[in-house]
């Protein structure tokens, strides 16, 4: 059936126009390393019986809403995890790596009062360095169906990656879309090459979390190797590329329940990155 799905993702028709869009191209079949990471990260026992209860509470449904929990309940227990490990300072000069919620990607041709459409909707990203060198390695995205949208995903990062690679920056990036219980990973090289893997939570539960695992550690050493940049670059990725991550827009009035999915915000994660970083006259005003 995983198989099968990856079959599935690579005839589908979105998926087709962003590889011809951005140049991609399927890593050969003789180096296919990636995404082959192993578990190593001892399960804590409140996160563990958390799990337990949502399988309780949702066992008829694969699919089921609450699943979603054990999405943010992974994405934030091992990345708290890896920042303990490495004992990183939490008043130093460069934030810590950390995520951000519910974003947008703009270019140029992008207006940012511009509702956008489902699947220009970031529901997490993994930041290790500066928003305005685009410097995250990791994104998720949340859906019912992730196979099928799986392009969405795809595209998503393929801005990212594009625009790094535009300003001669490092654009390997990951990303991941799910509903809980199916897990669709994607790795993306500096050479445009792209691996696609699927995973059930039912019968992959480790291997999901080692490939989690391992993409937030490359964030945490990819911190650690900016730690001792005395600026940021000029000029920026931004600046060459006119791509930028950004919070979505503002709730329209009278919006419904269902369409404020898009302009959900966190206070604490969104008081974001950008807005105290920069400022558009004055430039950098931290990194």
């Amino acid at each position: 059936m995983i198989e099968e799905d990856c079959a599935t993702i690579k005839t589908t028709k979105g998926h087709k126009h962003v590889v011809e869009s951005f140049g991609l191209s399927p890593t050969r079949w003789w180096n296919k390393k990636q995404l082959n990471a192993r578990n190593t990260w001892t399960i804590p026992d409140h996160l563990a019986c958390l799990w337990d209860d949502l399988e309780l509470a949702a066992s008829e449904c694969s699919t089921h809403p609450l699943f979603r929990v054990r999405v943010e309940s992974l994405l934030l227990a091992l990345l708290a995890d890896s920042i303990k490990k490495e004992s990183l300072d939490p008043h130093g000069a460069l934030t810590l790596p950390h995520w951000s919620f519910q974003k947008r990607i703009l270019t140029r041709d992008m207006k940012d009062d511009k509702t956008p459409a489902p699947e220009d909707i970031i529901d997490y990203v993994l930041w290790y360095g500066h928003c305005w060198e685009l410097e995250s390695n990791m994104i998720v995205m949340k859906s019912d169906s992730p196979v099928p949208r799986s392009w969405t995903l795809l595209q998503n990062m393929s801005g990212i990656h594009h625009a790094r690679k535009l300003a001669g920056r490092d654009a390997v990036i990951y990303g991941v879309i799910t509903d809980g219980s199916k897990w669709v990973f994607i790795h993306l090289t500096n050479q445009s090459r792209y691996t696609i893997k699927v995973f059930s939570w039912d019968n992959k539960r480790d291997q999901i979390i080692g490939q989690v695992q391992n993409i937030i550690d490359q964030a945490v050493a990819r911190h650690r190797k900016i730690l001792s940049r005395p600026s940021l670059p000029t000029p920026t990725v931004h600046q060459i590329s006119h791509c930028q991550i950004r919070e979505l827009p503002a709730p329209s009035a009278g919006s419904d329940d269902e369409s404020d999915r898009v302009s959900e915000r966190n206070a604490y994660h969104t008081a974001t990155v950008e807005e105290r970083a920069y400022n558009d006259e004055e430039g950098p005003l931290w990194w």
